[in-house]
């Protein structure tokens, strides 16, 4: 594929995009004049959601961190 062709397919790729993205946008434009008319609040985007912070480390959960076990009582053992 040479450079002139591959310019034309990027070239041609971008726009459909670019006209995906200008649809999108109309109709959105679209509905919120719709809701204007009706009496509604235009519709606006939810803040995305953040994700739940891991509040263990590593070493937690490997268990580097965890007590050392108790020894067994020798006497209680052997009765």
């Amino acid at each position: 594929m040479g450079l002139a062709r591959m310019s034309l397919f990027l070239t041609c790729a971008l726009v459909v995009a670019n006209l995906a993205v200008i649809d999108a946008f109309e109709a959105r434009q679209a509905e919120n004049a719709r809701r204007t008319l009706l009496g509604k609040p235009p519709r606006t985007r939810k803040p995305p959601r953040t994700r739940k912070r891991r509040r263990e480390t590593l070493a937690d959960l490997t268990g580097a961190n965890a007590p050392p076990a108790a020894e067994p009582d020798l006497l209680s053992v052997m009765a």
